[in-house]
């Protein structure tokens, strides 16, 4: 177990430290579970290997949490493909709004599914130590001691971290984690302009594709 533990700490340390994000670890927060959501009863979508992400979720959906025209938004479905090349990874779904000519401008985001890596399968010391695995709780507790941008988004799932640096939200389940990328593109002038509440829009991702109230 203590190998475990120590692969955790120097994986999510290497981890962060290619992120540009890092701040000391606060030893007391990785043994601090109190941002499980206690109130969680259970998954509304459970895994399946066929599953997509985004299935859920329309382009009406996207565009009125933009505010723009449906035509503007588009949505590419990544289980097919993934389901023909066989896939093991995360499967996942990309969103783009059309805002300008040249796609540079485009706004991006992403949906993906993580599938639960038990102890005894390949990687699964390595999937404890990212967090992907089934005892998660330590190495989310890291993640977030480390990282000056994350938050805990408290009532989502079994446990939510929001890192605003990585415009990246992370919500645990029963067997699977959702990340979630709302829609952005720093390029973008007017875009920027708007100054949009981005955590805000990845919760409203997560519950409009039905995985949460």
């Amino acid at each position: 177990m203590k190998s475990v533990k120590y692969l955790t700490v120097w994986t999510v340390l290497i981890f962060a430290s290619c992120l540009g994000d890092k701040k000391n670890v606060n030893i007391d927060e990785m043994s601090d579970t109190s941002f499980i959501n206690e109130s969680f009863d259970g998954n509304k979508i459970n895994y399946s290997n066929d599953m997509s992400s985004c299935s859920n979720i329309k382009a009406a959906d996207i565009a009125k949490m933009y505010n723009v025209d449906v035509e503007m938004v588009m949505i590419m479905d990544g289980s097919d493909q993934a389901q023909k090349l066989n896939a093991n990874g995360p499967i996942g779904c990309q969103f783009y709004i059309k805002t300008g000519e040249n796609d540079f401008e485009w706004l991006r985001g992403s949906m993906s599914v993580q599938r639960e890596i038990k102890a005894d399968e390949y990687m699964g010391d390595v999937a404890q130590a990212t967090g992907s695995g089934e005892d998660w709780q330590e190495a989310w507790a890291l993640k977030k001691s480390m990282s000056k941008s994350a938050v805990w988004v408290p009532e989502l799932g079994k446990a939510a971290l929001w890192n605003s640096s990585k415009n990246f939200l992370e919500v645990k389940f029963e067997g699977y984690t959702l990340n979630v990328v709302p829609l952005r593109n720093k390029l973008n002038k007017i875009e920027v302009g708007k100054q949009r509440d981005y955590k805000d829009l990845a919760i409203q991702m997560v519950k409009r594709a039905g995985y949460c109230q």
